[in-house]
């Protein structure tokens, strides 16, 4: 091994050991290493839904940065607070940020953007490709998401079920307030075409049965939209394979992982997914990387949307810094880098990003605005075009 990859494999370990620290504020770093910090439920005991593998994205990102020399010669570390999937929690996160002088957050995957962004406006720190859910993840000058989030993956399926010939479609949806606006954002998918949307069922995470709700969503409609996470999703899968049912089934990437689908085999078979990132199996520059990063620094964790988005996260912020050549790596200076991109090329994972567009209210800052659609078909998850698709009409 030679000196410099000796050297960018310390900073790696440098980066992912203060990865886990609550507060690394006396860890000894290197006066030129940039900060950045992730944020998001790692652990989350109330409604056992930890998503540890969005971190893990960050991690390898950073990592094979760093063992290649670093952004602009410069090492990275990174600093992580888990918000327990509790909105004070997030609420401290955000103001260690703040407190750190990190450069940016990165890859931020947590329910309580409204609590964690408010913070993050007034320190001038930048969220960058964080998972949107909240209105202030979509409005907050802080906010970079770098994809279109469920609000655009569940317009985007209905849009997709609309085009296939649905007349009515019905919903699916975990039984939560996010659920609760499947129905709005699926509203929004159809506008313009003779396609209605029918009853929203929403499924309680410790449903005892799905086959009551599997009952509701399959009368009346000729097509299914799901808004699930993926232990749900596939629960209500099995059930609606086992019900016979022959409608249309579409629904967000998330719901439906590549091992989900080889797990569930015939009651994946056809269903047709909403993603917001190119699918990890169809491939692409961006993909071979990211897997290849993930099986060098992260072997073992679940390769899925939210890992995607992590690496995503890391990968953008490194790509928007070298191409605009930034060694000052303030806050601020960072901040008003990423509010300046003009069809920066992020790889193909996502279109080009440009944040210097105004958008119309309440989704100022959708940026991307488009998904990939796919079918499952003989057990293998295919594109059904290699098309980005507009999502929400402006």
């Amino acid at each position: 091994m030679n000196f410099s990859r000796k050297l960018g494999v310390a900073m790696a370990g440098l980066a992912l050991a203060l990865s886990g620290c609550g507060d690394a504020s006396d860890a000894p770093l290197d006066e030129n290493a940039i900060k950045l910090m992730f944020i998001g439920q790692i652990t989350d005991t109330a409604n056992t839904t930890p998503r540890p593998e969005a971190l893990a994205g960050v991690r390898a990102a950073i990592a094979r940065l760093n063992a290649e020399g670093g952004i602009n010669g410069q090492p990275v570390v990174l600093l992580t607070c888990d918000d327990k999937a509790d909105a004070n929690e997030a609420a401290k996160c955000a103001r260690q940020a703040v407190r750190e002088n990190v450069a940016a957050t990165v890859g931020n995957n947590s329910n309580f953007g409204e609590a964690i962004l408010a913070i993050l406006e007034r320190g001038n720190v930048a969220s960058i490709g964080h998972l949107p859910i909240t209105q202030a993840d979509f409005s907050s000058p802080a906010a970079f998401p770098l994809q279109a989030g469920s609000v655009g993956m569940i317009a985007g399926a209905a849009r997709l079920l609309s085009d296939l010939g649905a007349k009515r479609i019905n919903l699916a949806a975990v039984d939560s307030p996010a659920g609760s606006l499947n129905e709005r954002f699926a509203t929004a998918g159809v506008k313009g075409t003779d396609t209605a949307i029918g009853n929203l069922t929403l499924v309680p995470l410790d449903a005892p049965d799905y086959a009551v709700y599997v009952a509701q969503v399959t009368s009346g409609g000729d097509a299914i939209l799901i808004g699930m996470n993926f232990d749900q999703a596939a629960r209500f899968l099995r059930e609606l394979h086992q019900s016979g049912a022959q409608q249309a089934v579409a629904m967000n990437e998330g719901a439906l992982p590549p091992d989900m689908i080889e797990q569930l085999g015939p009651a994946a078979e056809g269903r047709y997914l909403s993603a917001p990132l190119r699918p990890i199996a169809t491939g692409g520059e961006s993909n071979t990387q990211f897997l290849a990063d993930m099986a060098e620094y992260e072997d073992g964790v679940r390769l899925n949307v939210f890992s995607q988005g992590g690496w995503l996260a890391v990968e953008t912020f490194a790509r928007a810094m070298a191409e605009h050549q930034v060694t000052d790596f303030s806050s601020a200076n960072v901040l008003g880098v990423m509010q300046n991109l003009d069809g920066l090329d992020t790889g193909d994972m996502i279109p080009p990003l440009t944040t210097t567009q105004d958008l119309p209210a309440p989704y100022q800052r959708l940026f991307i605005n488009q998904v990939m659609f796919a079918q499952v078909r003989n057990g293998t998850l295919e594109l059904l075009d290699e098309d980005w698709h507009d999502t929400l009409i402006r």
